[in-house]
């Protein structure tokens, strides 16, 4: 009910009062309130199947309806993390500008989840498939994940021997993020070690750590083209699918499929990139220790962006 009151914006005095008119209104019980919380009861769990079948049907509809045009233009809503916008797809936006000057790009950023199935976005970048049937999805690459420090830092500091990093500073994610692909590994070998920085997103992990200020969780990518940065024991210590996903009846439509295959492509193109192909050659250069063939352990990723994004 908590949850529920925060989700709608009002007191928890007014969902139960709702709940007790909806109750009232079908003549059944719809949850069992319980001292630990409320569980819906089978009436219920009928009602919401209903609901949500009726909610996909409307979108559909408004698809259908909205969606004869054959032409790639209009406003295309896209929701992808931060540095995949900043690294990938922002650089080549004016080559999608000059194929197809009628299409907007709509950029929501960060590692919020938006639920594609109704209607919050047209396409969304995520590393797991939907299990949702009204989504299609395809996968797009792999982004490899690890540490990295600025060359003045690794100067003044020196490079960590793996697993040790004792005495080091660490610039990480915040705990809204705890499940990404590397971070509990990480948190695990902090014994010794300070943590300098925490965020909920890349960039400003990418520009601390630049500044000196620690050893970065990073995206690859993020790193890549950043001159000033290299990669620290044990280099990548995660490589999480990505995939693209969009509404199934939105594939269909001129300006969603063109901006859907643009990004399919930027993917291939940037792929060594994605994958940390700089990371081999960075780690000789400093001849560190070379990067195991089986990366360290990562937990299941939340169904949301690098992340759900």
């Amino acid at each position: 009910m908590q949850a529920a009151a925060g989700s709608l914006r009002v007191d928890r005095a007014t969902v139960l009062r709702r709940l007790d008119a909806v109750e009232a209104r079908v003549g059944a019980r719809l949850f069992d309130r319980r001292r630990d919380g409320c569980a819906p009861t089978r009436v219920g769990l009928e009602i919401v199947a209903t609901a949500e079948g009726i909610e996909q049907a409307m979108i559909a509809l408004e698809h259908r309806v909205h969606g004869d045009d054959r032409r790639a233009e209009g406003v295309v809503t896209v929701t992808v993390p931060e540095f995949f916008a900043v690294k990938v797809l922002l650089p080549a936006l004016p080559r999608l500008r000059a194929a197809h000057p009628g299409l907007t790009l709509e950029l929501r950023i960060g590692h919020g989840f938006l639920n594609l199935a109704r209607g919050e976005a047209d396409i969304a970048l995520r590393n797991r498939r939907p299990d949702h049937n009204s989504l299609v999805s395809r996968r797009v690459g792999t982004v490899a994940i690890g540490l990295y420090a600025s060359r003045a830092y690794v100067g003044a500091r020196g490079s960590p021997a793996a697993e040790d990093y004792a005495g080091h500073d660490f610039i990480l994610f915040d705990e809204s993020l705890a499940g990404m692909p590397g971070v509990g590994w990480i948190e695990d070998r902090l014994a010794g070690a300070r943590v300098a920085m925490r965020s909920n997103e890349i960039l400003p992990l990418l520009a601390a750590a630049r500044a000196g200020a620690g050893i970065a969780y990073l995206p690859a990518i993020a790193a890549f083209d950043e001159p000033d940065l290299v990669p620290v024991a044990p280099g990548i210590i995660g490589r999480p699918e990505i995939f693209l996903i969009t509404h199934r009846e939105l594939r269909r439509r001129a300006r969603v499929r063109v901006a859907f295959d643009f990004i399919v492509r930027l993917c291939t193109e940037r792929a060594p990139a994605l994958l940390g192909a700089s990371v081999d050659a960075a780690r000789a250069e400093l001849r560190l220790a070379p990067v195991s063939a089986t990366p360290p352990p990562t937990p299941a990723a939340p169904n949301q962006a690098p992340p759900d994004s």
